[in-house]
């Protein structure tokens, strides 16, 4: 049983060690991009649910999605941040640990089952416009300009749940797979930067999930992304 358990937690991490970000590219193209363990990684399109642009005033830009383009983000006119919505997809968690299955799906043991929803906002340019929050259901909300910062510092940042604080919020980024760090009651935790070039850190939330009678929980993460010089 404990092998069992063992694995189970590995798996987790696994599950939890993915972001949805945006990138440019040499031509000036915009795109979504999905990171896992330091790189870019290959992912199924569809599951990008949404993606929205804004301006240095925080105000949307029209934006939209050619499915059968791929990954490219068609963008009315440069953005200074980027919103991107995820389905990471059902898990199911077997004597194998957590697996990207179906439930309904699955014949043998079952120990849990969960849905992975992810949110990621990526800034090109920074504007004091953006510690307002702009609607997801968790969001992490940088509360000094990201790219003032360099490797070895710390960023404060606010994470909301529903619009209000969320206190105890636990944190993976591009750093640290599984962050020692929690929000405090005002929702505020001040994030270590151990490197240079992209940085992604991902508020996690975990709930039982009563709106989707395929699976027990749900776990959303939401990440803001960045460049440190």
């Amino acid at each position: 049983m404990k092998k069992i358990v063992l694995s189970a937690l590995i798996a987790t991490s696994c599950v939890f060690a993915h972001q949805i970000t945006a990138k440019l590219d040499s031509n000036n193209h915009y795109s979504a991009q999905f990171w896992a363990h330091g790189k870019y990684d290959t992912f199924n399109i569809t599951q990008l649910k949404g993606a929205t642009a804004y301006d240095e005033n925080n105000k949307e830009i029209a934006t939209g999605i050619d499915y059968s383009k791929g990954s490219t983000l068609f963008i009315a006119k440069t953005p200074s941040m980027i919103a991107l919505s995820f389905d990471a997809g059902y898990w199911t968690q077997t004597q194998k640990g957590y697996e990207n299955i179906d439930p309904k799906k699955y014949k043998g043991i079952v120990f849990n089952t969960l849905k992975s929803i992810k949110y990621g906002k990526r800034y090109f340019k920074w504007s004091d416009n953006f510690t307002n929050p702009i609607g997801l259901s968790l969001e992490v909300i940088p509360l000094i300009n990201p790219f003032s910062i360099k490797k070895g510092e710390k960023l404060p940042v606010l994470v909301i749940k529903d619009g209000k604080a969320l206190a105890n919020a636990s944190f993976e980024t591009s750093d640290y797979e599984d962050l020692d760090v929690k929000t405090n009651s005002y929702g505020i935790a001040n994030i270590p930067v151990k490197s240079s070039g992209l940085q992604i850190i991902a508020a996690k939330y975990y709930t039982n999930e009563i709106n989707d009678s395929n699976v027990n929980n749900v776990t959303i993460q939401s990440s803001i992304s960045f460049e440190v010089k």
